[in-house]
């Protein structure tokens, strides 16, 4: 008679306990790390509080300039027809677009407020297209003087380069746009007086505990502004009157840069601070004196963001001057041929952020 098979020694198969408790450790690892990952996105799971919970200012502004720029990207892919204006509206259909994804934030809140998944084309006319895009601007840049920090900073930018898209899309497609304001891009907001606190008798030391970044935001702008003077003063004397800059002289933008010095110094005691300028302790690299026109294009180039973050830790009447100042020198900085970003003075890959691909 066959002996019958002895079943299996299934014991071996289970997991011991050392096992078992190092998968629960790697599970449990691996959940902190996804909801520190979804923390650092802002991505909350939805409530009907939050969903009920009255939207801020600066919600609503985004919300809007999100909604505006999708309508806007439509309307320039559908003008990018022709054939000599379909590169350039085909060009500023992705840039609006990409301010659309700037706009919309890590959490989602614009896109779900915001313009519906298909907006479509409003079917603008070339003249009326580049009308939306300078009231967009005005809009985005007057709620900059309203809105949080961080959202100022965006919305600054982002009304900056829609002023830009403006400009190109008037020359390529022949229509005329209407003259850009020199300031009061933003209108001044009621604020109190500094509250300045003497924090060391003995060194007469005063600090903003209000803004603690607007002071080293305006220190940074100053020395910008000045240091600007100086090289534009070094390449008039290595150059003469016959070097040019973004198609004005050096003498230009030195007057330019130096009352706009002037003008910051006069924002000194609304941050506790004297108004005197910066010390001239300035200093040039050898590649300065190799490629002076170069250097002083990429200098003002520079300047948007320095700008930028000023707007974005300033409130009232300094950061009004901000926005101004930003708009201005965004302006100057692409003046030439080439195509601006979808935010001027804001370093950002739209394309790469977490969220650009929801």
């Amino acid at each position: 008679m066959n002996k019958r098979p002895s079943p299996l020694n299934t014991a071996a198969a289970r997991p011991s306990r050392a096992a078992a408790a190092a998968g629960v450790l790697r599970r449990t690892v691996l959940l902190a790390l996804l909801a520190c990952v979804v923390a650092s996105f802002g991505l909350t799971a939805g409530t009907r509080a939050e969903a009920d919970r009255p939207r801020t200012f600066s919600e609503q502004a985004l919300n809007e300039a999100f909604a505006t720029a999708r309508v806007l990207a439509a309307d320039a892919t559908g003008l990018a027809v022709p054939a000599p204006a379909a590169a350039e509206m085909k060009l500023q259909a992705q840039t609006l677009t990409e301010q659309a994804l700037l706009l919309s934030g890590p959490g989602g809140t614009a896109r779900q407020a915001g313009a519906p998944a298909d907006a479509g084309s409003s079917g603008e006319s070339p003249v009326t297209y580049v009308q939306a895009l300078q009231a967009a601007a005005r809009t985005n840049l007057e709620a900059a003087g309203r809105a949080d920090y961080g959202t100022a900073r965006l919305l600054a930018s982002v009304g900056a380069g829609q002023l830009l898209l403006a400009q190109r899309a008037a020359d390529v497609l022949g229509e005329n746009s209407e003259p850009l304001q020199e300031s009061g891009w933003t209108p001044v907001l009621e604020e109190s007086a500094a509250r300045c606190t003497n924090s060391d008798a003995a060194s007469d030391r005063t600090q903003l505990r209000d803004r603690p970044g607007a002071a080293e935001s305006l220190r940074a702008v100053l020395d910008a502004e000045f240091g600007a003077v100086y090289a534009y003063e070094v390449a008039q004397a290595q150059g003469g009157r016959s070097i040019a800059v973004l198609g004005q002289t050096a003498a230009e933008h030195r007057a330019a840069h130096l009352k706009a010095g002037e003008d910051g110094v006069r924002h000194l005691p609304s941050l506790c601070l004297p108004a005197v300028s910066p010390l001239p302790a300035y200093s040039l690299t050898a590649d300065f004196f190799a490629d002076p026109s170069g250097s002083l294009s990429a200098m003002e180039a520079a300047l948007p963001g320095i700008y930028a973050d000023l707007a974005g830790s300033s409130d009232g009447a300094l950061r009004s001057w901000a926005i101004d100042r930003l708009v201005q020198t965004s302006l100057a900085a692409y003046s030439d041929s080439r195509l601006p970003p979808a935010s001027p003075g804001i370093t950002a890959d739209p394309a790469s952020l977490p969220w650009a691909a929801g």
